[in-house]
């Protein structure tokens, strides 16, 4: 018995020893020529396009400038004209291969969010954005509570104002933002002389409520290569790309931005920009 237990033991052990090898596959990457998607306008050169993955097992990530998705099957609706490159990454077993299809939008013959036409107008001309100021007598950059305020009140500069060194609150300088193509977005001086350039895109949804419900932002807006005039936190020149959209007409814009991590409607300070339609 003893000779038995002694031969089991070390048959326990051997197979203790042995390495597990797993062999399942990580799978293969498709090559951009065997993905199946269709990107095309729903109707000829229509602003609204059906973006459709038919690969086998494949999943979707789609870029179509305005926003992503990761459905299979998306109809999306653009605010601009022009060529527009869509780009798509299948998600494969081995890992992920990347595309572009061109379509081209002729006609906005389907309704978009009426804040496109609001912040860069209803012509591929653009809309400029100055200082709201009709004089250098108007505050219009400056700090103030953070969910608490709606217009810099703390510390206020004017146009032609020096914030601190290395920045000024120039009235020469204006913005411009179009659709033409995509939606664009310019730093120029009042001249014309291009300063930076770049993109924005806009998310209504996302609003900071007060505790008391009254909405202190509409929205955000964000850009990408480029940023507002005097685009930096009021005591930075480090440049800010994502803005609180605290008020939005045809013809005014007030704009905000706070420190990531701040306490929201405890007073702490928010950065305020106030512009026009020129």
């Amino acid at each position: 018995m003893k000779k038995i237990m002694m031969f089991l033991f070390s048959i326990l052990v051997f197979s203790a020893c042995e390495p597990i090898v797993g062999d399942k596959s990580m799978g293969g990457i498709l090559s951009e020529d065997q993905l199946d998607i269709v990107v095309q306008s729903t109707s000829e050169g229509s602003n609204e396009i059906l973006l459709e993955n038919k690969t086998k097992g494949v999943g979707s990530y789609w870029d179509y400038i305005i926003d992503k998705s990761t459905k299979q099957r998306e109809i999306i609706k653009l605010p601009f004209m022009g060529d527009m490159t869509i780009s798509f990454t299948g998600l494969c077993d081995g890992g992920t291969v990347t595309t572009t299809r061109t379509v081209r939008v002729t006609k906005i013959d389907k309704p978009v969010a009426e804040e496109w036409g609001v912040i860069a107008g209803t012509d591929l001309d653009g809309k400029v954005w100055v200082w709201d100021a009709d004089d250098n007598s108007t505050v219009v950059y400056g700090t103030a509570g953070y969910g608490n305020d709606y217009a810099p009140g703390w510390s206020t500069f004017k146009p032609g104002d020096q914030v601190m060194e290395g920045k000024i609150v120039n009235p020469g300088e204006e913005m411009l933002f179009n659709l033409n193509g995509g939606a664009n977005f310019v730093k120029r001086t009042s001249d014309g002389t291009v300063l930076e350039s770049g993109t924005f895109k806009f998310d209504m949804t996302k609003q900071k409520v007060r505790d008391d419900g009254k909405v202190w932002s509409i929205g955000q807006m964000e850009f990408s290569g480029a940023t507002i005039l005097c685009g930096s936190g009021c005591w930075s020149n480090t440049p800010v790309y994502v803005f609180d959209i605290i008020s939005l007409t045809e013809d005014e814009m007030v704009l905000a931005w706070a420190a990531d991590g701040l306490e929201f409607q405890v007073w702490n300070e928010a950065t305020f920009w106030c512009f026009k339609k020129k």
